[in-house]
């Protein structure tokens, strides 16, 4: 039998419209992607060729001399911060024995040796009593390793002459 009326068309299920769709979205988004990525490829190749150019082509005399002449400047700042890292400072010792010398003592002489931390003090004391408080402030001192009393006699004016040795700690110095 044939039927004359036409019957609408069935329609499709939501699922099946929804998945039509995302299938027509994901083939825009290859085809997108391709000429994206062809493009990108091609960027990079003609860098990487002229990378190369560059690298074949070498230094420059002048880019050579330049280098040479930077590494002798780095040579010298690390041989000259070298030397200033190992330098003693020998003032270091007058400012320090300044602030721990007795009033009434003299230092008539004073032979220092900074790279083994010594000092040998040639001086004079107005007594005995001055001089024992002297070598105590030295001994206090925690800079001061050691100390020798060497000699010690009475002067011409009848003070104490003395001669003393420090053993320093390195640290004074620095």
């Amino acid at each position: 039998m044939i039927e004359i009326i036409p019957k609408p068309a069935q329609k499709l299920p939501l699922w099946q419209n929804i998945l039509f769709y995302i299938s027509i979205a994901v083939l825009l988004a290859v085809f997108l992607s391709y000429f994206v990525l062809d493009h990108s490829l091609k960027t990079s190749s003609q860098t990487l060729e002229n990378l190369e150019e560059t690298l074949a082509r070498g230094k420059t005399p002048t880019e050579i001399a330049l280098e040479e002449e930077t590494f002798g400047y780095q040579k010298k700042i690390k041989d000259f911060s070298r030397l200033i890292g190992s330098h003693l400072f020998a003032s270091n010792f007058f400012t320090f024995f300044e602030k721990i010398c007795h009033p009434k003592v003299w230092f008539s002489q004073i032979d220092l040796n900074p790279q083994q931390g010594q000092v040998a003090l040639l001086g004079e004391a107005e007594n005995f009593s001055v001089l024992g408080q002297q070598i105590l402030i030295l001994k206090t001192e925690p800079l001061i390793k050691n100390l020798d009393l060497v000699s010690l006699s009475i002067g011409k004016r009848g003070k104490v002459d003395f001669t003393l040795n420090l053993f320093l700690d390195p640290a004074i110095f620095k």
